[in-house]
């Protein structure tokens, strides 16, 4: 099966739109805006335990650049989105459309 290749354009991908960034041929556009949060249950917060993992699970998706940087900072945005722009994520390796 050939995979195909998949674009992140447009005003925003926010939250579980962000996990596509781990697709193997993925490309995003400078002008996008990404949103990211933490792990959490209904918006309440997790046990530390299980906020681990999922921090892990959801981190699994991303290439290494933007996982690093995900479990370094951006799990732990638990209201609204910590954003970041396509071309910052194209300084992190992600190739742009």
């Amino acid at each position: 099966m050939r995979q195909q290749r998949v674009e992140i354009r447009g005003r925003v991908c926010l939250s579980t739109c962000t996990m596509f960034l781990g697709a193997g041929d993925v490309c995003v556009s400078p002008n996008t805006k990404f949103g990211f949060h933490g792990p959490s249950y209904y918006g309440r917060p997790l046990k530390p335990a299980q906020f681990e993992y999922w921090s892990q699970v959801i981190a699994s998706y991303y290439p290494a650049g933007l996982k690093n940087w995900y479990l370094a900072e951006g799990r732990y945005r638990s209201k609204g989105y910590y954003t970041m722009s396509g071309a910052q994520l194209i300084s992190m390796g992600i190739p742009q459309c």
